[in-house]
């Protein structure tokens, strides 16, 4: 009876969105999901709890999206996942692409700005870290432990690039108008008007400011 039960919420939920969306027949979406009209949404995709997404927002195949919220005529490309142990969300701002197969962790707040493009494949903004935890032989079962598992917010300001394979590590802002190069990590807050690079990322050069 359950299963029938969910099945029928599942395809409720689907029609209600799909008046004013585009929305593929095998996409799940969660109860409590939002969408603000002309939304494209792929096969596969996974609209989880705390989903708002604005106007125009597309989300491309076998994304899983949860504790979102994305702005309008963002896109969300194919295979993103959003994961995390903790309390954070997750805020994109409006005109904004997320590469395929990037993932945004949600162990706490990952604020993205507006016109932020961050490229795939396999780009991470890492939100927490469990090096502390390997290192001293702390279980699995105490992820809620900060000691061991510390968090803190990641900030992308508006106008940033970052380039594919990238990985962003907690507590780093990422300020307006900066570029990252592919293949970096990212250790460090990035100052606006900036091109940086490497492992760990380090200044490539500064670039003019728009109207300059």
């Amino acid at each position: 009876m359950k299963i029938i039960k969910n099945k029928i919420s599942r395809i409720l939920t689907w029609r209600r969105h799909s008046k004013n969306n585009r929305v593929a027949h095998s996409a799940n979406i969660h109860k409590s999901a939002e969408m603000g009209g002309d939304c494209v949404i792929g096969e596969e995709v996974i609209l989880g709890e705390d989903v708002t997404l604005s106007k125009g927002v597309r989300v491309g195949r076998g994304a899983s999206l949860s504790r979102i919220t994305v702005g309008d005529n963002s896109h969300i490309e194919s295979w993103i996942v959003c994961t995390g142990h903790g309390d954070g969300k997750i805020r994109v701002g409006k005109e904004c692409y997320i590469g395929l197969m990037n993932v945004l962790d949600f162990s706490s707040d990952l604020i993205i700005g507006d016109y932020v493009h961050i490229a795939g494949p396999s780009t991470g903004l890492w939100t927490h870290s469990t090096a502390n935890m390997c290192i001293h032989n702390i279980p699995l079962s105490r992820l809620d432990d900060e000691e061991y598992r510390p968090r803190s917010p990641i900030v992308i300001e508006d106008n940033v690039y970052i380039g594919g394979n990238t990985t962003v590590y907690p507590g780093v802002t990422i300020h307006h108008h900066s570029i990252i190069a592919p293949n970096s990590a990212v250790t460090k807050d990035v100052e606006p008007y900036t091109v940086v690079g490497g492992v760990p990322s380090k200044l490539i050069k500064r670039i003019d400011a728009p109207g300059s």
